[in-house]
């Protein structure tokens, strides 16, 4: 399995709406959020609405809000 298909439904179904959270209580336009992170606005919407994407997108939002995210594999 490739690294650009780690994330399950479930996986981003709880990721995606913590993404939005960070950048709602960070009161951070979703326009703003594309000129920081030089994503799209297609792409932002799509992460903050659960849509599979590559983890690279992931990863980049991640470190513009400083967090980190560990896997678990039990």
């Amino acid at each position: 399995m490739g690294v650009h298909n780690l994330f399950s439904n479930e996986v981003l179904a709880e990721i995606s709406p913590q993404l939005k959270q960070l950048r709602l209580e960070r009161q951070i336009s979703i326009e703003e959020l594309q000129n920081a992170t030089h994503l799209s606005l297609k792409v932002l919407r799509r992460i903050e609405n659960g849509k599979c994407l590559p983890c690279s997108y992931y990863r980049r939002l991640l470190e513009f809000y400083g967090k980190k995210m560990r896997i678990v594999i039990e």
